[in-house]
């Protein structure tokens, strides 16, 4: 479980080009100025922290924090509307050099400041209805792409956040349970290596309820690299993949793989066993 672990606690990066279909966008210069207005002191001016806020750990690394993205939603409750900004900056690599800051709307143009959390990248991701709650008009939790780079391996992957518990102080983190961890050490100068990558993933009904479920699709292979110690990044590994679709249904808590996405996880086991964080 170490990597899966390490994968949530460290999001990586947004991803630079947001699926037109998902629930992220990156905000406006207005709404950046906007948003940013309860988040430092700069933030009204320029939709940016000129220095690094006083709520990042130990007083930041310098430089500034920028918001890359905005996603809109009901992530505490059913009466208020919350933005979830994912900024940039500040925060070290185990952090995933950022965060994300909740902010509550009060009406006109003002936004109350709720929560910062390190490392939580939001810069993709689509809402889905929140555990225990139903799929018209409840409460909203989200599922991101993330991941974590490092050692010339670098993971990819689906997971559910629920921010409920963490803001109200009953949890030291966010809830966070992933799908997979696709993985590509192509650049990890191993004699065989795995390459995997996201493709796109949607929101689609596959059962005919109220409620959305998922389509992933993906490109997976492994084989040797034909590189040696002595040869690290001389040579370009060339390893052929082929793609793959996973289909999840979900019940309002749990994405459960359908029977055929079952048998395709088997087959992606092979090329990585971390895909479900333990291997089994």
């Amino acid at each position: 479980m170490k990597r899966i672990i390490i994968s949530l606690l460290a999001l990586v990066w947004p991803s630079l080009a947001l699926a037109a279909s998902h629930s992220s966008q990156k905000p406006t210069p207005k709404q950046a100025r906007e948003l940013m207005a309860s988040v430092c002191r700069s933030g009204a001016a320029t939709g940016a922290c000129s220095v690094c806020p006083e709520f990042v750990e130990g007083g930041g690394l310098g430089g500034k924090m920028t918001p890359t993205a905005v996603t809109y939603g009901k992530f505490l409750n059913t009466k208020d509307v919350y933005a979830l900004l994912d900024l940039s900056g500040c925060e070290a690599h185990v952090y995933n050099f950022g965060g994300s800051v909740l902010l509550r709307w009060r009406g006109l143009t003002r936004w109350d400041f709720v929560k910062y959390i390190p490392g939580l990248r939001s810069g993709d991701c689509l809402k889905y209805p929140a555990q225990g709650y139903p799929a018209q008009g409840g409460r909203e939790a989200l599922l991101c792409e993330g991941g974590y780079a490092g050692m010339g391996v670098v993971d990819t992957s689906l997971f559910q956040v629920d921010l409920a518990r963490f803001v109200a102080g009953t949890s030291d983190e966010p809830d966070y349970r992933a799908l997979f961890l696709l993985e590509d050490s192509t650049g990890a100068c191993l004699s065989t290596a795995t390459v995997q990558s996201l493709l796109s993933w949607q929101q689609v009904n596959l059962n005919g309820d109220a409620l959305p479920d998922l389509r992933v699709k993906l490109r997976s292979g492994s084989g040797k690299t034909g590189q040696t110690s002595e040869q690290c990044g001389a040579l370009v590994p060339n390893i052929s993949t082929r793609p793959y679709t996973l289909e999840y249904t979900f019940d309002g808590k749990h994405f459960t793989p359908t029977q055929s996405t079952r048998a395709t996880i088997k087959q992606l086991l092979k090329d990585n066993p971390y895909l479900l964080g333990d291997g089994n």
